[in-house]
C-alpha cells in the first residue's frame, strides 16, 4: 500500500499537523492531547496495545465533531467502543462494510455498539473522507 501523505510512527510529545498519518508505533497506546500525541504503555485493550479504543476516546475527548473515526477489518471488538465516543462526542462514526471486510468482526462490534453514521466499502470511506478535507 502506498500514500502520498508521509507516514511514521508517533512520539510522545510530538506536535502532530495535517497532512501526515501517525501510527502507534509497538506496544504503545497512542492518544490524542490537545495538538500534541501522548503514547503510554497502559493496559491492553481488548488484548491488544496499542488499540484504536484510547486513540478514539481521547481524539473525540479534544476535538469533538471535528473528529472522523473509522473502523476497518481486524479481529475482535477493538475500536467499538471508541466510534461510539466519537459519535456521541458529535463527530463522524465509519465503518467498513462487513461484507468486504477480510475479518468483519470489527466491523460488526462497531456496527452492534452503536449506530455508526454509515457503514461503507473502503472506496466510498475514501471519497467520503476526501470531500470532507476538501469541503
Amino acid at each position: 500500500m502506498t500514500s502520498r501523505l508521509r507516514v511514521s510512527h508517533g512520539e510522545d510529545g510530538e506536535p502532530f499537523e495535517g497532512g501526515r498519518v501517525y501510527v502507534a508505533p509497538p506496544d504503545k497506546h497512542m492518544h490524542l492531547d490537545h495538538g500534541v500525541i501522548r503514547l503510554d504503555q497502559g493496559a491492553k485493550v481488548h488484548f491488544t496495545r496499542p488499540a484504536a479504543d484510547p486513540l478514539f476516546m481521547s481524539a473525540a475527548e479534544a476535538y469533538g465533531e471535528r473528529v472522523v473515526g473509522i473502523v476497518l477489518s481486524g479481529y475482535g471488538a477493538d475500536g467499538a467502543d471508541g466510534l461510539a465516543t466519537v459519535k456521541a462526542r458529535g463527530g463522524l462514526a465509519l465503518v467498513q462494510k462487513p461484507e468486504e471486510a477480510e475479518q468483519p468482526a470489527m466491523p460488526w462490534a462497531a456496527i452492534m455498539a452503536d449506530h455508526p453514521d454509515a457503514s461503507l466499502p473502503v472506496a466510498e470511506i475514501v471519497a467520503r473522507v476526501a470531500a470532507l478535507v476538501k469541503g
